[in-house]
């Protein structure tokens, strides 16, 4: 993807917005357990250019308590079922 991803201070908003804009985002803890959501459930191909990691290891509740997939799959958004694809780190951030 050739955008500029674009942070606003608001993490959950951040990821939405990416969402929309047609990123796949992965949200973790430390690699050990993770969650990606994209507007469809799978895609023929995906590249890591086209993958956001989120690591939410400060904040494991967010995913514990599911209080952030319950936000983006109310805004639209599903799990995406594929873990074929390994994290390279291009576009990663920590929380």
């Amino acid at each position: 993807m050739d955008t500029d991803l674009v942070q606003t201070g608001n993490n959950l908003l951040d990821i939405i917005n990416w969402l929309k804009e047609g990123y796949i985002v992965c949200i973790h803890r430390s690699y050990r357990s993770g969650r990606m959501f994209y507007k469809e459930r799978s895609l023929e191909t995906v590249t890591n250019e086209e993958i956001i990691y989120v690591d939410v290891e400060a904040r494991p509740d967010l995913l514990v308590r599911d209080e952030w997939p319950w936000y983006i799959k109310d805004a639209g958004f599903c799990k995406y079922k594929s873990t074929n694809v390994l994290p390279t780190k291009e576009h990663h951030f920590k929380l």
